[in-house]
């Protein structure tokens, strides 16, 4: 990086707030808009903005909080034992667009609106970006109660933000923001996969008027795997957490002695897994990963299919009708868990074997390609956490760093 000026962060910005929770029922002298969580961080970042609850604000305020484009959200509360606040997402236009209305964040968060003639609202944000993976966070970060919270006012009146050229500036937010879109386009296209795959699945049982009744244990093995620790070994575990509707993040590799102990299942190309905790969230997925480090644990169902198709299995899990024999099945109040014995004795349907194997040829080759969508998508994650930090800090030249992705497209 170039010579650069130190701007405090306070002065790069025109407005900031702290978010609304707002009514969660319409009410006279409230308005609708959507919430976004630190929670939904992640999901947002990549277009996915289902998870986004619909709340009601007043209408006197709301309009204060309203997001813009460029706007970059910063999480002022929550956190955990591994992971400070000050995690940030930019709003881009096309977030915005994807939303049907109004859109601000909740209390736990707020808005940082850049003065784009003071600096590049994007490299700010990634500049955010590069000081929470390098754990300065963490020295703003103070916990009194349960909750840790983001000291902002200290964070603004101290942190010294280094502003280069703005071609620099330009140059750096339009390289790693690339990234970032390529990734969201593979979300995209992993996303429509997914509903068309499920559109065949329920054109082909509308399509069989007369479908066999079957329980799952008929058609596959419920948790017939499972791995021992090894001393020297290294593998990349799943948790429930990493589990979402019809994907699970990809984690690091770690070794044994840091892996919890609840890391146990295994399961093979062609699996379903599901969670067996909150069967309402619907946490499932299907596993295309051939890679043999891959522990689950105990906290899922790992389904492999026996006498039906891994797509047809999958798709048949994720049934409304599935996901309510699971609900009535789960047992306590706070966490309602589901016994992995009960999945097998889930009914499902059966339509012709002619019908399942054509509808399976053409789901699998619909998932695989999704699959190298999300892998691109790794890659391309890997790609840009290497490149924030030496850019950020000036080790490596924007040039450098556009021909490393160059070599990397």
């Amino acid at each position: 990086m170039s010579e650069s000026n130190a701007v405090v962060f306070r002065d790069l910005l025109t407005a900031t707030k702290d978010g609304d929770w707002g009514k969660g029922e319409p009410q006279q002298g409230y308005a609708p808009a959507h919430v976004i969580r630190g929670t939904d961080f992640a999901e947002v970042s990549l277009g996915r903005i289902a998870g986004v609850p619909l709340r009601y604000l007043a209408e006197t305020t709301v309009h204060r909080r309203l997001l813009r484009a460029d706007d970059i959200l910063i999480e002022t509360a929550g956190g955990s034992r591994d992971r400070p606040t000050g995690r940030t997402v930019l709003i881009s236009q096309e977030v915005l667009d994807a939303f049907s209305g109004d859109v601000t964040c909740a209390s736990f968060a707020r808005f940082l609106r850049v003065d784009p003639g003071v600096a590049n609202p994007r490299y700010v944000y990634w500049y955010l970006q590069y000081l929470y993976v390098r754990g300065d966070m963490w020295t703003h970060q103070v916990q009194h109660t349960g909750v840790a919270r983001f000291q902002f006012t200290r964070f603004a009146e101290t942190e010294e933000v280094p502003l280069p050229t703005r071609a620099e500036q330009d140059a750096i937010a339009t390289l790693l923001g690339a990234l970032d879109d390529k990734i969201a386009v593979n979300e995209r296209i992993a996303a429509t996969t997914d509903e068309l795959v499920t559109a065949k699945f329920f054109a082909l049982m509308s399509s069989c008027p007369n479908p066999k009744q079957a329980l799952l244990g008929e058609v596959a093995a419920v948790n017939s795997s499972t791995v021992k620790p090894s001393e020297e070994g290294y593998l990349r575990y799943i948790d429930i957490s990493s589990v979402n509707v019809g994907f699970y993040e990809w984690p690091d590799q770690i070794t044994w002695s840091d892996a919890p102990g609840r890391a146990r299942r295994k399961a093979s190309y062609g699996s379903t897994i599901w969670s067996t905790v909150r069967p309402n969230r619907r946490s499932h997925a299907l596993v295309l990963d051939e890679d043999s480090s891959l522990v689950f644990s105990t906290g899922l169902a790992v389904l492999a299919p026996l006498a039906v198709g891994p797509a047809f299995l999958y798709e048949s899990t994720r049934t409304l009708e599935f996901q309510a024999y699971l609900e009535s099945v789960a047992e306590g109040s706070a966490y309602p868990a589901v016994r992995a014995e009960r999945f097998l004795s889930a009914p499902i349907l059966l339509p012709e074997l002619a019908e399942r194997e054509e509808f399976e040829v053409a789901a699998m080759a619909m998932r695989r390609r999704a699959h190298q969508a999300r892998l691109e998508s790794r890659t391309l994650a890997t790609l840009r956490d290497a490149l924030l930090p030496q850019l950020m800090s000036g080790r490596l030249r924007v040039k450098d760093a556009e021909k490393i992705v160059e070599d990397h497209a």
